[in-house]
């Protein structure tokens, strides 16, 4: 008799298990295409090692693909204020040079989209946003998914993970944003 759940993890198996594995284990509930676009890259990674991969190397996978990818976009602060809508002024480096930018938005991750956009002249569409919290209490770390359409007209996804869940909103848009260019 088994006392735990044995979920496989190799080139054949689908988005569903890569999913619920990470939710059960680790508390990540990715928005369900997100889901899909990380079980092609664990499938990938699977098929091009010829093996199985641990649930830990799936989550450290996540981790390093996905999550708080703040190179070479990187918010360090934003200050709000409602003005007209939500007025952001962002603390943006790029290649860690200063890009000072701000601009309205209907919320505050509208506002932090357009201010980025509005300061380079990058260009995609933001069209999903989740958040969660991955654990009871005030003290919880949130977790937030956020999906962008790129140049090519491909959503590139993007996660943030911080105790604020504004933080973790603004670090999942710019994780998106530096993942743009690897997704064709």
């Amino acid at each position: 008799m088994y006392e735990a759940d044995v979920i496989r993890i190799n080139s054949q198996s689908g988005k569903g298990g890569i999913g619920y594995l990470l939710e059960q284990q680790f508390g990540i509930d990715m928005p369900p295409k997100m889901r899909e676009d990380f079980g092609y890259l664990i499938k990938g990674i699977s098929d091009h090692e010829h093996r199985e991969l641990q649930p830990k190397e799936i989550y450290e996978v996540f981790c390093r693909e996905y999550v708080n990818v703040l190179e070479p976009y990187r918010v360090d602060s934003v200050k709000f204020t409602a003005r007209g809508g939500m007025f952001a002024e962002v603390d943006l480096k790029v290649d860690g040079i200063a890009h000072p930018a701000t601009a309205v938005g209907t919320g505050r991750l509208d506002a932090v989209s357009n201010a980025i956009k509005d300061s380079t002249g990058i260009h995609y569409t933001l069209v999903s946003y989740t958040e969660h919290a991955l654990t009871k209490g005030s003290t919880s770390d949130a977790m937030a998914y956020v999906g962008i359409i790129n140049g090519a007209g491909k959503v590139v996804w993007g996660a943030g993970r911080h105790n604020d869940i504004i933080t973790a909103s603004v670090n999942a848009l710019v994780s998106a944003i530096n993942r743009r260019d690897r997704v064709k």
